[in-house]
C-alpha cells in the first residue's frame, strides 16, 4: 500500500483551449501536456492537463523556483517523457567527507486533470565503490523540505512509492508538492583506517634474568579518494497516469 507525503498546494494559472489537441503551456522552464481520451467516467470528461517535475528542494525555503525543477511531461500529446531524475554528484561528495553527513531534499510536483490519477515511484541508483559507496543512505518521505534531517529518518522507511493525485475527476490547476529526503552518514572511506603493530622482545641481562621488552607504533590511514572524483548518481523519478479502480499496487 503507498503511503503519500504531506503535500502543500502551489497555484498555477492555466489558460488553454482544450479544443487543441495536444497544446501545452509553458510554466516557469517547465509544461503542462493536454492528453485526450475518449473514455469517460461518471458522465464527466476525461481529458486534460497532466504534469509531473521533480528537483531539490530548499530545507530553509519555502518555496523552489520552477528553473530548479525538472519536467517529465512532454509538450505534446500524449506525454512522450515519464521519468526525470536528481543528481548527486562531486559537490555532495565534498559536503558528505567535510561534515561526515548530509541531507538533500528533494521536491515532486504533481498534477493530473480529468479522471486520471497519478503515481510515481523514486529509484535509487547503484551508489557504487566511491564516497557515497561507503556511506550509508536513506530515502525517506517528509512533510517539509525543512523537516529533512539525520534525526527525522525513519528506522523503516516507507516503500519509495507515492500517488499524489487520485483517480477522482479533478479540473485543478495546482499541482501537488511533495518532499523527499535523502540523508547519508560516513564514518571511514574503503580506504582509510588506522594501523597499530606491537612488537616484544625477550632475552636474558648477564646475571641469568630473563628480561623482555615491549615496543608499538601506529598510523592513520588517510583515504586515497577524491570527492572531486565521484561520478553523478541519478535518483530517478518515474510517473504513470491510471483511471480508476486501476491504481498501481506495491
Amino acid at each position: 500500500m503507498s503511503e503519500t507525503t504531506t503535500s502543500r498546494a502551489r497555484s498555477v494559472a492555466v489558460v488553454a483551449t482544450s479544443a487543441l489537441l495536444g497544446g501545452a503551456l509553458g510554466i516557469g522552464g517547465a509544461s503542462f501536456a493536454l492528453w485526450e481520451d475518449a473514455v469517460s467516467f461518471d458522465g464527466e470528461i476525461s481529458s486534460g492537463y497532466e504534469y509531473f517535475a521533480a528537483g531539490r528542494g530548499e530545507a530553509n525555503a519555502t518555496t523552489v523556483a520552477d528553473s530548479a525543477m525538472t519536467a517529465a511531461s512532454d509538450p505534446v500529446a500524449p506525454p512522450t517523457g515519464d521519468s526525470v531524475s536528481v543528481t548527486v554528484g562531486a559537490a555532495d561528495a565534498q559536503v558528505l567527507v567535510d561534515d561526515q553527513e548530509l541531507a538533500i531534499p528533494l521536491r515532486t510536483d504533481s498534477l493530473s486533470q480529468g479522471n486520471k490519477g497519478l503515481h510515481y515511484t523514486l529509484t535509487e541508483p547503484d551508489w557504487g565503490e566511491g564516497i557515497f559507496g561507503a556511506a550509508d543512505v536513506h530515502l525517506f518521505p517528509v512533510p517539509t523540505a525543512a523537516d529533512c534531517t539525520l534525526d527525522n529518518a525513519p528506522d523503516n522507511p516507507a516503500a519509495l512509492i507515492s500517488t499524489p493525485v487520485s483517480a477522482d475527476y479533478s479540473d485543478t490547476t495546482t499541482p501537488t508538492t511533495e518532499y523527499w529526503c535523502l540523508v547519508t552518514t560516513l564514518n571511514t572511506l574503503h580506504d582509510q583506517g588506522s594501523y597499530t603493530n606491537e612488537v616484544t622482545a625477550t632475552g636474558t641481562d648477564p646475571s641469568g634474568t630473563e628480561v623482555s621488552e615491549t615496543d608499538s607504533w601506529s598510523a592513520e590511514v588517510i583515504s586515497a579518494m577524491d570527492p572531486a572524483d565521484e561520478p553523478d548518481h541519478e535518483i530517478a523519478l518515474s510517473y504513470t497516469t491510471f483511471r480508476p479502480g486501476e491504481e498501481p499496487q506495491p
